[in-house]
């Protein structure tokens, strides 16, 4: 075999090269030693065509505590990777600790007795202002398309910064960033009291979905209802203004 067709097998795997994998795969040979032995094809390639394409083939690997390893790292190195590209609380700057300017929000969800069910919740440091939607499946992407959504509406000027928690429905957020030309943050796993104004935020609106009721049973014209009456309740940190005249009149 040619150096370039070499090559060309260490990116795909068709014809007689997969069907000489398959059988040895089922003969319970690890990727690597395939690929040692074959020399032209390379285990991450064996690897990512299962993943992608077969994924039935996984019964044939080597098992360790119910799921294989695989060549391109485990799921607690990924998840230290993608923890490693979030930007931490603290490297905020100090207007935004001091709540200082319109714009800088914090982000969280709320579950009920159905935890599939979520409401999402951001709310303006400055003003407390909220934004609530239902999240009818916990998905990440899904709550990023809605975030879009509803931040369209907002001018770019107060689409400063998101502080969100770690959870992994906000796994998507480098999206959220993207689209919405906000800097995102995440606050430290457990450190909920860094979230204040949202934690605040969710206080009050479990007056009206409390943890014991099913939000499946909530419409979003309920929701929205809710959010317009806790916007326009006036503030005593605001000088009893509400959020809602301080967001939107400033």
């Amino acid at each position: 075999m040619t150096r370039i067709a070499a090559m060309e097998g260490t990116r795909v795997l068709k014809g007689a090269l997969l069907r000489t994998v398959v059988k040895r795969l089922k003969e319970r040979e690890s990727p690597e030693q395939i690929a040692g032995v074959l020399g032209s094809v390379n285990a991450s390639t064996i690897y990512r065509y299962i993943d992608e394409r077969a994924p039935h083939l996984k019964q044939f690997l080597r098992q360790k505590k119910g799921k294989y390893r695989r060549k391109r790292g485990t799921k607690v190195r990924e998840r230290a990777r993608e923890q490693a590209k979030k930007r931490r609380i603290d490297e905020r700057s100090a207007v935004i600790e001091r709540r200082g300017r319109l714009g800088d929000w914090e982000g969280d969800t709320m579950q009920g007795r159905d935890k599939r069910v979520r409401i999402v919740t951001f709310v303006d440091r400055r003003s407390g202002y909220l934004i609530a939607y239902l999240l009818p499946k916990m998905r990440a992407e899904l709550l990023t398309s809605l975030a879009l959504r509803y931040f369209r509406h907002i001018p770019r000027a107060k689409r400063g910064t998101f502080t969100l928690d770690n959870g992994p429905e906000f796994s998507d957020w480098e999206r959220l960033e993207k689209k919405s030309g906000a800097t995102v943050y995440f606050a430290y796993p457990y450190h909920f009291w860094e979230r204040g104004s949202n934690e605040n935020t969710n206080g009050l609106l479990r007056q009206y979905f409390p943890r014991s009721l099913d939000f499946n049973l909530i419409t979003p014209e309920e929701l929205a209802a809710v959010v317009r009456r806790l916007n326009d309740r006036p503030r005593k940190r605001l000088g009893f203004k509400s959020p809602h005249r301080i967001f939107l009149r400033t």
